[in-house]
């Protein structure tokens, strides 16, 4: 039996959305270089994209210094994100993935990495906010959600 060892990719960025889409790019390719399909690659694009994004608008005190920490690691089976920023914020903001006001246009981030992720965590560290999200291979190599998490048919109710 051949063991697999993970893959790991690390980013250390300033808080500035001109990062975002070289994060975005390394996360694409890790997970095509693991067998993932399309549609998986795409949610995870999305979902550490918005992490990212938060971390810069949200949880960087010095948008001049290296304050978000991105790490990827992969193996066939499943992907695993954590993006670390240096957020003053005591306690982390409160969300509700059952209610949205649809007329705010801020405050659906979050949310959004809860449905396309098959794992979503966020918790305050010493340091910052970190949040840590993971994506699931299916028997068929497809993205699947598990019973009772929410799924792409949440966004059919609005």
């Amino acid at each position: 039996m051949k063991v697999v060892q993970p893959t790991v990719l690390e980013f250390r960025i300033p808080a500035d959305t001109r990062y975002v889409a070289i994060v975005r790019r390394g996360v694409r390719n890790l997970a095509e270089s693991v067998g993932f399909n399309h549609e998986a690659v795409c949610d995870m694009e999305v979902a550490v994209s918005e992490a990212v994004t938060n971390s810069v608008q949200h949880g960087s005190p010095d948008p001049t210094a290296a304050g978000i920490l991105v790490k990827c690691e992969a193996s066939s089976k499943r992907v695993v994100f954590e993006v670390q920023d240096e957020s003053p914020l005591e306690t982390l903001p409160k969300t509700n993935p059952n209610k949205h006001d649809l007329n705010n246009e801020r405050g659906r981030g979050v949310n959004i990495m809860r449905i396309l992720m098959d794992e979503f965590e966020d918790t305050r560290t010493a340091g910052g906010i970190r949040v840590r999200m993971a994506k699931k291979k299916g028997d068929s190599g497809e993205w699947k959600v598990e019973s009772g998490e929410l799924g792409r048919d949440f966004f059919s109710q609005y």
